[in-house]
């Protein structure tokens, strides 16, 4: 069976692709200003979205690969074409809930400036 991120993979955000493939997910805290975040690895995208049941709830425009390690997941709104995060919390989980965050760039440049 192939799987979503790979499915999906020239649709998602390129600063995305070129992380996940790279550093394979990540989990840490960023500090006040971004809080906890947790990026999958993408091998577990396809599990956690079936896990989930994500197709239920959520309509094709996402693409969830991360949380907040707590009550709300990180996705990308592929017909958007930007890597700007949304997050949508896990209970409740729909279109509507969904609330624009932060460019993913300025979440991979805390990243690196964390270690």
């Amino acid at each position: 069976m192939v799987d979503r991120y790979t499915i999906l993979r020239t649709k998602l955000p390129t600063s995305y692709v070129e992380y996940v493939e790279s550093c394979d997910g990540w989990e840490g805290d960023l500090g006040d200003a971004l809080g906890y975040v947790v990026i999958w690895s993408p091998g577990t995208i396809q599990e956690r979205w079936d896990d989930y049941e994500m197709a239920q709830y959520l309509s094709d425009r996402w693409f969830p690969f991360g949380s907040d390690g707590g009550g709300e997941m990180l996705c990308f709104d592929l017909s958007s074409g930007s890597d700007r995060i949304f997050r949508i919390p896990y209970v409740g989980m729909s279109d509507e809930e969904a609330l624009a965050w932060r460019p993913f760039a300025e979440v991979v440049a805390a990243i690196w400036t964390a270690g």
